[in-house]
């Protein structure tokens, strides 16, 4: 495959994720916040897929042999990053769980006279 076919995959995938970041930021489903930290993950993707010449610099900065390598180590962290988010949410979320299960249950519990 060539690079142009490479560049219009990811142009394609792009485009499919600002898409989807743009409903999801309609239907409130996402703050403000987090479609802004999202547009410009993959409009940064894109402008390297575009661009990839302005960014020799600072790859050479960073000690990395290519451009890729610097996309593949963002990537990652990125992935590691929002993995970890989703544990902590998904553990708080099954905390809170937890404690409206025993107050319902606590609830249906018939109390007994006491004679």
């Amino acid at each position: 495959m060539s690079i142009i076919g490479v560049q219009l995959l990811v142009f394609l995938f792009c485009f499919l994720m600002l898409y989807n970041v743009f409903l999801y930021w309609k239907k409130n489903e996402i703050g403000t916040k987090g479609a802004m930290v999202w547009v410009i993950i993959w409009g940064g993707l894109l402008f390297i897929t575009f661009f990839p010449k302005y960014m020799e610099p600072f790859v050479r900065e960073l000690f990395f042999v290519r451009l890729f390598d610097l996309v593949t180590f963002v990537a990652l962290a990125i992935i590691s990053y929002v993995m970890f988010q989703n544990h902590v949410r998904t553990n708080r979320l099954l905390k809170e769980v937890e404690i409206l299960v025993r107050k319902m249950a606590v609830k249906k519990v018939p109390k007994k006279k006491v004679r």
